[in-house]
């Protein structure tokens, strides 16, 4: 095993999207498995949601599950706080069906609403204005982004980059 410092996709996260940069990972050149170290994960969590949430254009299926789980919450109760059936959210998730406008605002209020750590998270990172301006200005094209996650000593920040299709 050899510990090296490099970008990592974090595939762990149910993304495929998701980057973090510049952090230590054990390389095994043997079975060729990367094993990241990740401190205070529970703010990588909390950074990868707020991005989600600052995201320019609607969300996508992997992306309402992400948020889901983050909230903790089952697919049945989630789909009831969005008022819709459990069917139609799972389809969503899945990318058979794509999100509506209203749901995916409400998605992103239900998620700040009851996780009020995030607005703590925002504000921190000189962010809170420019999201929530961008909630009302959400393109209705699904766009996929790359969130380049950054460590520093005290906490995670992101970067939103344009995926090209």
């Amino acid at each position: 095993m050899q510990l090296l410092r490099k970008d990592y996709q974090f595939k762990e996260s149910g993304l495929d999207n998701v980057i973090l940069k510049d952090i230590e990972v054990l390389v095994c050149n043997q079975c060729v498995s990367d094993v990241p170290r990740i401190p205070r994960l529970n703010d990588l969590m909390r950074t990868i949601a707020v991005a989600m949430i600052a995201k320019p254009s609607e969300l996508t299926g992997p992306e309402v599950r992400f948020l889901r789980k983050f909230m903790d919450e089952t697919i049945e109760r989630f789909a009831r706080k969005l008022g819709i059936d459990r069917s139609h959210l799972s389809r969503v998730e899945n990318e058979s069906l794509g999100i509506s406008r209203q749901t995916d605002r409400l998605v992103r209020a239900l998620v700040l609403i009851h996780k009020p750590e995030l607005l703590e998270k925002l504000a921190r990172l000189g962010r809170t204005e420019s999201v929530l301006q961008q909630l009302e200005e959400i393109t209705p094209e699904v766009k996929k982004v790359r969130i380049d996650v950054a460590n520093s000593k005290h906490e995670y920040s992101y970067d939103l980059e344009p995926i090209a299709a």
